[in-house]
């Protein structure tokens, strides 16, 4: 997809500094806990007065043009319609687990079998001005019963030229690291997009950069996207303080436990789409590398982590029918000396290995059917896991089913064509939980009981 050349100004200078600033100040002061949710966002649609299936195979994955419009800074024109960009996204759902939780899950919720309201959000997607752009979602959480903003990301972007190639070139501030990334293999867009907020009982260990931080830092960063071939991006992420986050709705247990990054941990970003007619390959890597305060308790030094990704997406994009495959694996290596010191692990060094494989397949937008299988792997280490493992062991895996219906995904009903919805069904069966399939806790627990099936509705509006 081509992009178009503008010359600069210097008002456009002005404008950018003064909305950059205002963005960072937006981002520093309302950045709170995020839960790992993606959605379209029918105000893109009303700007832009393309369907979502424009944006979005199975929404919320993203196609090649979606890619490019949030590339270009959710800026895009188009459509004619005078409201402001404001949506609203509701998912109600069903949870059921292979046995009955230990204790209910969430205030108002039993030991299985529940409906309840997953979640309610509020967005601001589309254009502030100019070449800035956002999307923005606040969220309601059914399972803690909090309002707090969630995924985050404001955007500039401008193009250029670079060796007679066109380049798009911008600048990111959000809160939660991979929520800027246009692909759909990184953690805060990977699949499962859409899980239960209640279950499972026991997660296995994921790495620090899949969500360990989410909602809880404020990052910016620089990216180019040239030729419309190479991506490239180098990112700083802070935490905030712990006054913050209580203040602006981060449930108050999680803030008395979290953790802290001690300075800046630099995120970075490399990947190449070369496509050819409605094929498109995706081969790249991400990470971070991080100092951490366990519990930001100081005096016992930091933890340090580096975690390094590397994925890779094929997505035939047809008018049709679409299939993407994805592959992401994820190396962390980790230095825990001040988790070690506090009595908390019984290495100080560990790893753990994290690696997804999963595929789709959608009809005319409408039809969706998606399988995935997930496996985790580290040192053992009783401090860490022997609390739910007899093995002391981290290591777990399973797979994840998921079938749906978007019957607007071409246009919402005749009283507002930009509503979408997604109904689905998604079960996650887990074969392997902290290195054993029955009794891997030494209290009974097998793998198979972790198992979810889950009903839900997605409607955007």
């Amino acid at each position: 997809m081509g992009v178009s050349k503008r010359r600069k100004s210097v008002s456009d200078y002005a404008v950018l500094s003064l909305v950059l600033a205002g963005a960072s100040l937006l981002v520093v002061l309302a950045m709170t806990a995020t839960v790992k949710r993606a959605q379209a966002v029918p105000s893109f649609a009303r700007q832009t007065g393309q369907p979502c299936a424009a944006c979005h195979t199975a929404f919320p994955e993203l196609t090649p043009f979606g890619r490019r419009f949030k590339l270009s800074g959710y800026t895009l024109g188009g459509g004619d319609s005078k409201l402001p960009p404001i949506a609203v996204m509701l998912l109600p759902d069903f949870t059921h687990t292979g046995v009955n939780q230990d204790s209910p899950p969430a205030p108002g919720t039993g030991v299985n079998n529940n409906v309840m309201l997953d979640q309610a959000s509020l967005f601001y997607g589309g254009q502030i001005y100019g070449n800035v752009g956002a999307f923005i979602q606040g969220t309601y959480d059914g399972s803690s019963q909090h309002v707090m903003l969630d995924n985050t990301d404001i955007r500039y972007a401008d193009t250029t030229t670079i060796f007679d190639k066109d380049m798009i070139y911008g600048i990111s501030v959000n809160n939660n690291p991979t929520v800027q990334d246009v692909w759909n293999t990184t953690p805060a867009w990977g699949f499962p997009q859409i899980s239960s907020g209640i279950a499972p009982q026991f997660s296995i260990p994921t790495t620090v950069i899949e969500g360990g931080f989410a909602g809880q830092v404020v990052g910016a960063g620089a990216y180019i996207f040239w030729n419309d071939m190479l991506y490239a991006e180098v990112s700083g992420y802070r935490s905030l303080s712990k006054g913050a986050l209580t203040a602006l709705g981060q449930p108050g247990a999680d803030v008395d436990a979290s953790s802290a990054l001690d300075g800046v941990a630099p995120y970075w970003r490399l990947a190449i789409e070369p496509h050819w007619g409605d094929h498109y390959l995706e081969i790249g890597t991400f990470g971070m590398d991080m100092n951490i305060l366990p519990g930001r308790i100081s005096g016992f030094g930091v933890d340090h982590i580096t975690d390094v990704g590397f994925d890779s997406q094929y997505q035939y994009a047809g008018d049709q029918q679409s299939f993407t495959l994805k592959l992401t694996d994820i190396y962390e290596t980790q230095r825990l000396n001040s988790t070690f010191a506090q009595g908390g692990s019984t290495n100080v060094s560990n790893w753990l290995n994290s690696f997804k494989a999963n595929g789709s397949w959608v009809y005319d937008h409408t039809y969706s059917l998606s399988a995935g299988y997930f496996n985790v792997t580290g040192s053992s280490d009783a401090g860490l896991y022997g609390a739910n493992s007899v093995l002391n062991s981290p290591n777990g895996n399973g797979l994840i089913f998921d079938a749906a219906y978007l019957p607007f995904s071409h246009g919402g009903p005749s009283f507002w064509p930009y509503a979408n919805a997604r109904i689905g069904v998604s079960y996650t069966q887990y074969l392997q939980v902290y290195g054993g399939t029955s009794n891997f806790d030494g209290a009974g627990h097998s793998a198979s009981g972790n198992s979810t099936t889950l009903l839900y509705a997605m409607i955007a509006f």
